[in-house]
C-alpha cells in the first residue's frame, strides 16, 4: 500500500465516520421541528439540545481530522 492510498484509506473513515454520526444529528433536528410550539414543545426540545450535545461535538471533529489529512 502506498503512502496516497494510506491518506485515502484516512479520508474515507473520517468521512464515513461523520456521515454515519450525523444521521444523530439530522434526526435530531427533525424531532426539534415537530416537537410543538414554542411553549408547548420546550420540555422536548430541552432533552433533545441535553442528548444531542455530545454527539454533535464529537461530529465536528471528524470533519476537521478529514482537513488535517486533507
Amino acid at each position: 500500500m502506498s503512502l496516497a492510498d494510506a491518506v485515502l484509506v484516512c479520508l474515507w473513515v473520517g468521512l464515513t465516520a461523520y456521515a454515519l454520526l450525523a444521521g444523530a444529528d439530522f434526526g435530531a433536528g427533525a424531532w426539534d421541528l415537530v416537537a410543538g410550539g414554542a411553549t408547548r414543545g420546550a420540555q422536548q426540545r430541552d432533552l433533545i439540545e441535553h442528548s444531542i450535545g455530545p454527539v454533535w461535538e464529537a461530529n465536528h471533529v471528524w470533519l476537521v481530522f478529514v482537513l488535517v489529512v486533507l
